[in-house]
């Protein structure tokens, strides 16, 4: 059976003023015609032929600019983009080693100013109006550069270059009410005031993590785009007479709430399940989806999100459409091959497949631990309770499984038939940084395919176990489970071997016993331990 979901999905722009404070972040840019859509605001369609000229460490997207009076955007710079969240006064200044830009010089030169530059970091696209309007956006220029440098021959500029049908260039990237290009030397703590802000005494938020001594305030750039012309931009930076104290531009995405609405429907009929909207951003800890939809009757409608780019993931009612995996807008059970949908640009109709997966009828399992590292909220690791976990066929990359983690962290895969395969945990915007590939035969248990979910990526512990379906009869209990002192492994009479590991699979006690064996816990730090026995069974310990 094939379930197919149907998603339509809309924007509905309803321009707010609502911020929220927290720092800046920087992320990569995934897709740079929806986001310079974004940045234009209701022109969502007509961007195409987009080049970057610039270091990739130069160029990203922001989130959380609201101490700069803007939102989330595009931000380009002559340095790495990277240490900007450092504080200001701190000195972070790199020489990116990337070529002059012409047009840079040429107004400098035009100006009567320095044409030398450095460390150029450029975007250019073309840009064919669906309907005739004014294109307007804002933006905050910000340098080290200031204030020691103010008025002086380290002028670093921004130009935003528009040409209409292949003619002259002209720059837009105004002082208001003049005709002066913005630079160090034209908004600064002497002229210009009104749109200068000093980031080295003024006791702003920024301060804390904005490595820029100096900003603008959000300035404006328009122009009258012609439905039926066709016109090439250019935006550029880069630093002027020497390549130290970098500058950099941040271009305003249109403040807006969204909608996502649409229909989901499994074989022509209203679907039931869950939607979850995920924000892409490039953060610090574990992604929540930002919007969880349970549809009963195939429609659905999120609204209230800001601009951003998001991932859209659905879920079957498992009763109803029996394994059939969850599946992400547009195609794929991973965030990773997923369609980013880009707000409030994202103008299409789409179709998601999923495959019912066939039912499995060999007689092994694979089994394992999933745990996520809390260190940056109070403990070391725990247990990892609901993740999604996919099985695949190591040769052909099908997928065959799929299933989640229980409260105790805790999965297996019955039923399989004998083979290679490999696990991936979906967990999005958490990279997986390798495969546990596993080999079964007939009649087998493969226990201990761990996995450790961690800020840097999810890693593979080993802890693999392999066992024969012979030995069911031997039954093994371990108590108490937390334990404070000791726990006790207590077996129906057999022989068996045991090993207790770190969470980090580094061996602790090992041996073997008969009946009852109490292993002592009390000198270890809290936290988990991983326990196995040689009936092919790995215990998740708690210490107290």
């Amino acid at each position: 059976m094939k379930a197919l979901f149907g998603i339509l999905l809309f924007s509905t722009v309803l321009f707010s003023s609502t911020a929220r404070a927290q720092g800046i972040e920087y992320g990569i840019v995934t897709d740079y015609p929806t986001l310079i859509a974004n940045i234009f605001g209701i022109q969502c369609e007509g961007v195409t032929n987009v080049q970057v000229i610039s270091s990739p460490q130069s160029i990203g997207r922001f989130e959380n600019g609201q101490d700069l009076g803007l939102t989330s955007g595009l931000t380009m710079s002559t340095g790495i983009l990277y240490g900007s969240n450092q504080p200001s006064g701190t000195f972070f200044s790199y020489t990116m080693g990337t070529p002059f830009d012409n047009d840079i010089a040429n107004f400098g030169s035009m100006a009567g100013q320095n044409p030398v530059n450095y460390d150029a970091c450029s975007i250019q696209f073309d840009f064919d109006p669906i309907v005739s309007d004014t294109i307007t956006f804002s933006y905050v220029f910000a340098s080290e550069e200031y204030p020691e440098y103010s008025m002086s021959n380290f002028t670093d500029r921004f130009l935003f270059l528009v040409s209409t049908n292949g003619g002259p260039a002209s720059n837009i990237a105004f002082i208001p009410g003049t005709t002066t290009p913005v630079e160090i030397n034209s908004i600064n703590q002497y002229v210009n005031t009104q749109y200068y802000i000093d980031n080295t005494t003024s006791g702003l938020p920024t301060m804390a993590n904005f490595v820029y001594d100096g900003y603008t305030t959000p300035l404006t750039a328009k122009f009258w785009a012609h439905q039926d012309s066709t016109y090439h931009i250019k935006l550029v930076l880069a630093d002027v007479a020497d390549a130290l104290f970098d500058s950099a531009i941040f271009l305003d995405e249109q403040e807006a709430y969204n909608n996502i609405a649409g229909t989901v429907n499994v074989n022509n009929a209203p679907a039931t399940g869950t939607l979850e909207i995920f924000n892409f951003i490039q953060d610090t800890t574990l992604a929540i989806p930002v919007e969880t939809v349970n549809i009963t009757n195939g429609d659905y409608d999120v609204d209230s999100l800001g601009s951003g780019m998001y991932h859209v993931r659905f879920t079957p009612d498992p009763v109803i459409y029996p394994n059939t995996p969850p599946v992400y807008f547009t195609t794929g059970s991973d965030w990773t091959s997923a369609t980013a949908i880009g707000l409030p640009c994202f103008l299409s109709n789409a179709g998601v497949f999923s495959d019912s997966l066939a039912v499995l009828n060999g007689n092994s399992t694979i089994a394992g631990f999933i745990s996520i590292d809390t260190s940056y909220l109070k403990v070391v690791y725990e247990a990892m309770d609901h993740a999604l976990i996919f099985l695949h066929d190591s040769l052909t990359n099908e997928l065959i499984d799929f299933t989640y983690s229980d409260v105790n962290g805790m999965y297996q895969f019955n039923n399989l038939p004998a083979g290679d395969y490999y696990v991936r945990l979906d967990v999005p915007y958490i990279p997986q940084l390798d495969n546990h590939t596993l080999t079964v035969g007939t009649n087998e248990v493969l226990s201990g395919a761990d996995f450790q979910i961690m800020l840097d990526g999810i890693h593979p512990v080993s802890n693999l176990v392999l066992s024969t379906n012979e030995m069911t009869d031997f039954v093994v209990d371990v108590y108490p489970n937390p334990a404070t002192d000791a726990f006790y492994i207590e077996s129906n009479g057999n022989s068996y071997s045991y090993e207790l590991l770190t969470i980090n699979g580094a061996s602790l006690e090992q041996g073997s016993a008969v009946g009852t064996k109490k292993i002592d816990i009390s000198t270890l730090s809290s936290g988990i331990y991983l326990l196995k026995v040689s009936n092919g069974n790995c215990y998740r310990i708690v210490k107290k």
